[in-house]
């Protein structure tokens, strides 16, 4: 299920910084993103949407956590494969 696909890539990107490196902000986006995991059946999240979440916690990370910021890029791959 794609759901299941993404909550694993969020799952992976958290484990991959850890809370005790992250930024405020990071961890901000971070929550954005676990909000937007949900199932077909329940409503849709207000903005900003997934894929900002995703490109704004990509900017953030990708100088720092390269490896954080290319499992970021296959989150927003996947959601884009999936019409997101």
């Amino acid at each position: 299920m794609p759901g299941d696909n993404l909550k694993a890539l969020i799952s992976d990107l958290h484990d991959s910084f850890g809370d005790d490196r992250t930024s405020p902000l990071q961890q901000q986006l971070m929550q954005q993103l676990h909000n937007y995991a949900h199932d077909i059946d329940q409503a849709e999240p207000v903005q900003p949407s997934l894929v900002e979440s995703a490109e704004m916690l990509l900017v953030e990370m990708d100088e720092d956590y390269p490896h954080a910021a290319a499992i970021i890029r296959q989150l927003i791959n996947t959601l884009g494969n999936n019409g997101i």
